[in-house]
């Protein structure tokens, strides 16, 4: 499994120190790391730092720029086209990996060959809160794609944040990508769509630490309810459509309610 780990970047914290210290720990060294960094203003030192660190522990990292500055999705879609693994894995600053967390993908993906997206549970830290683990059963098999569209289109997103995320460069490609329309729910939409496309492999352990921090986009979307709601509705209806023209039987029931879920959480937050 070739995999490349890629790291976007615009002004980077200190948190940048821990996501780099989780891949220096990590037992199974069959990766390499892409650090791609959108015009920083300021943390340039965080970003020298984590080079020499990746370097000193005998990784093979690159660190890029994008030829002009981009938004945050689009410079996301970027970096996926400008690293060169077969499988890509993003990784945000912040975030951290458990130590056996590449030695769990390279088997999940060696033990499945059909398999081309990898995702597990995982832990959520939140600032003055105690972490809360993610505790999906998901039985680390080959889930079909069948199987997931049914899911997605009954229940919604449940493959976790980014971070959490390994996928097969042609899948991603395939995908379209990270849709820059829709920045809230770019990662949903991607992934509910490489799960009912290509199937999954879904990882019971906790591996990946989702940390919501001060300078993290996602502290700023409990004033953006509209906005999410919206995305969410346009990503739920652009999967019914796929489903739709693909002839796939699903119960609309079901997709009913789940649109009516998020409608009246909506409307209970007002």
């Amino acid at each position: 499994m070739d995999l490349e780990i890629i790291i976007p970047i615009r002004n980077p914290t200190d948190v940048l120190r821990q996501t780099i210290a989780s891949l220096v720990a990590q037992t199974d060294r069959g990766f390499r790391v892409l650090i791609s960094d959108n015009f920083s203003a300021k943390g340039g030192e965080f970003i020298d730092d984590a080079m020499a660190q990746l370097r000193s522990a005998g990784l093979v990292a690159r660190r890029v720029q994008p030829p002009a500055e981009l938004g945050r999705v689009e410079h996301w879609n970027w970096a996926h086209h400008a690293a060169t693994g077969a499988w890509l894995k993003p990784l945000f600053a912040g975030d951290w990996l458990e130590k056996h967390y590449v030695a769990r993908v390279r088997a999940a993906a060696a033990s499945h060959p059909e398999c081309r997206y990898v995702f597990a549970n995982y832990t959520i830290h939140r600032s003055g809160q105690p972490p809360m683990s993610e505790a999906k059963q998901w039985g680390a098999r080959f889930h079909s794609a069948a199987e997931l569209r049914s899911l997605v289109l009954r229940i919604g997103m449940q493959f976790g944040p980014p971070s959490v995320a390994a996928y097969h460069r042609e899948a991603f490609i395939a995908a379209g990508g990270y849709a820059t329309a829709l920045p809230i729910a770019a990662d949903s939409l991607l992934f509910c769509t490489l799960a009912a496309t290509f199937g999954a492999v879904g990882l019971d352990e906790p591996l990946c630490h989702f940390n919501i921090h001060d300078a993290r986009f996602s502290t700023t979307l409990p004033g953006k309810r509209r906005d999410t709601l919206r995305e969410c509705l346009a990503y739920y209806w652009m999967l019914a459509a796929h489903a739709w023209a693909d002839r796939f039987a699903f119960s609309k029931l079901a997709f009913a309610r789940l649109v009516a879920r998020d409608l009246r959480h909506y409307w209970a937050g007002r």
